[in-house]
């Protein structure tokens, strides 16, 4: 259901208010909505914010009768539920640019986010990522034809580290037995990268270029791309996601699994790592269970 769909489900009179300032259903779905889709690549995300977290609680209100302790009131409940901080913030951020828009367009005199400053988030190396969230960075991944965008996917799907996936080479790809080889710096053996069928499929669609050996050869095909940093700061700076660096990927992968049942031992031979301080220090588990990594 669109936004759209969802306030004409709305009762006339709740929907456009009795006099004054429109709902907030209304101006969402006239005058947002339309703003958002035209200006930001993750509007979708935002609009599914709207749907789920906004419209129920203020939908029916008229803008200028939503007061700073009601926002106040709204953010509690999410408190009450355990909702991260990370999490939160993000739905408040939604909230301020719907009043913000209205006070810019003249709708609203002033808004009533304005003296409402965000949670605190524990500085650490661990973001958190809500399934709505990782779904959606996946999905805006998986639309893109870019390599970059195929390499960060598969970070995500196989919890391999960067220069494993970068430096991967069609020889060592055995995609029937759901395998990809990596060499271990030092030495001569090999780190077996076990693929879901996502994964599987990322790899299927990236076409082999020819003279290469490399499945994401840089400009000059004899080597392998070089960085994928510029295009991943583009990426998470549309989504909202300005502290989660691509090392961190390797981690969510790693928590989503635990999250799903993995025990620590399975996990540690899957992701190759031979000291479990590494991960012990990076991982931040609720202990809420958020089922698998969302395809």
């Amino acid at each position: 259901m669109t936004l759209s769909q969802n306030n004409d489900s709305l009762p006339t009179a709740a929907r456009r208010g009795t006099q004054g300032a429109p709902s907030l259903a209304d101006f969402v779905s006239g005058t947002w909505l339309p703003h958002i889709r035209a200006s930001k690549a993750s509007w979708k995300l935002e609009e599914n914010t709207a749907k789920n977290h906004i419209l129920p609680m203020f939908g029916q209100k008229r803008l200028d009768a939503i007061t700073e302790a009601d926002v106040r009131r709204w953010l509690a409940g999410f408190e009450r539920q355990n909702s991260a901080p990370a999490t939160r913030n993000r739905r408040f951020h939604v909230l301020k640019g719907i009043f913000d828009l209205a006070v810019e367009r003249g709708v609203l005199a002033a808004a009533p986010t304005r003296q409402i400053r965000c949670a605190r988030v524990a500085k650490t190396r661990w973001p958190s990522l809500d399934r709505e969230h990782l779904s959606f960075l996946l999905e805006v991944l998986n639309r893109s034809e870019r390599r970059e965008a195929r390499a960060l996917a598969l970070l995500l799907l196989t919890g391999a580290r960067k220069n494993e996936i970068l430096t991967a080479r069609w020889e060592n790809l055995f995609l029937e037995e759901n395998l990809l080889l990596a060499s271990r710096p030092g030495t001569a053996s090999w780190r077996k990268i076990w693929l879901s069928p996502e994964a599987r499929e990322i790899f299927r669609s990236i076409p082999r270029q020819v003279d290469s050996p490399w499945i994401f050869p840089g400009r000059d095909k004899a080597k392998p791309i070089s960085d994928i940093f510029l295009f991943w700061k583009e990426v998470r700076a549309e989504l909202g996601l300005e502290d989660l660096t691509i090392r961190d990927l390797r981690y969510v992968f790693a928590d989503w699994q635990l999250r799903s049942g993995m025990s620590m031992p399975t996990l540690q031979r899957c992701m190759g790592i031979t000291d479990m301080r590494e991960l012990h220090a990076r991982l931040l588990c609720s202990g809420t269970g958020h089922g698998p990594l969302p395809a």
